[in-house]
């Protein structure tokens, strides 16, 4: 199937809410006018990058730009990439049509209109929280598959530092670490570093004692910022 294919389902379906439709003027695929407001369609068969930067491209020219593509099928709907390339089209006030060529239906997926940018005040402060909270900087921007050192973690090798000299209750871990919410860490066990020996006394794991191992360079960078 060609981009061509799709012309006539889209020309029908512009022509019924009152539109003329031309096609390559001036090297867009679709023009389409009704009184005073023009709409330039442009058609891939997938939605793509190309795609997306000749609607971009025709903004300039026009007040609604619409990017045509084969009806994907609901897999392709449901996927991780298909909803991020929407929200891309959606920040670039992009309208989407879908095509079924098989059936001549014309649907309209989005409209171009106003994006409305609202900042999420919760993962702002989230986001300052964990900044302001981890220690460390071992971390490299754009890995995966890679355990990250967070606040959370750092201050679990903390307690783990602690631990592997011996057993300790609750409430001098406390002391010790400065740190008034160490209780939960050492419930929840995120790692399975931790284990409750008696009622507000915890000792260090096996797995704990190794891993702590792992996070000597990060341990020793925590210690040492203490001290400065």
């Amino acid at each position: 199937m060609l981009e061509k294919d799709m012309f006539e389902s889209l020309k029908k379906h512009l022509v019924k809410y009152g539109f003329k439709v031309k096609a390559e003027v001036l090297n867009t695929d679709i023009t389409a006018i009704k009184d005073d407001e023009v709409i330039i369609v442009e058609m891939k068969k997938t939605l793509n990058t190309r795609l997306i930067y000749q609607g971009c491209k025709r903004q300039r020219i026009c007040d609604y730009v619409y990017l045509a593509i084969v009806q994907p099928t609901s897999k392709v709907l449901i996927s991780s990439q298909f909803k991020e390339k929407i929200h891309i089209i959606r920040r670039l006030q992009l309208g989407l049509i879908f095509v079924d060529v098989e059936n001549d239906r014309v649907v309209t997926h989005l409209d171009p209109k106003t994006f409305a940018f609202r900042q999420s005040k919760i993962k702002r402060r989230k986001l300052l929280k964990e900044f302001e909270q981890r220690v460390t900087s071992f971390n490299t921007g754009g890995v995966t598959k890679t355990k990250i050192i967070t606040a959370y973690r750092e201050k679990a090798i903390k307690i783990a530092y602690y631990l592997s000299k011996e057993p300790m209750k609750v409430k001098d871990i406390k002391v010790l670490t400065k740190d008034d919410k160490i209780a939960s860490i050492l419930q929840k066990n995120y790692y399975g570093w931790f284990e409750r020996i008696e009622r507000g006394i915890y000792a260090l794991t096996e797995v704990g004692h190794e891993d702590l191992k792992k996070y000597a360079k990060v341990l020793n960078y925590i210690l040492e910022s203490e001290v400065c």
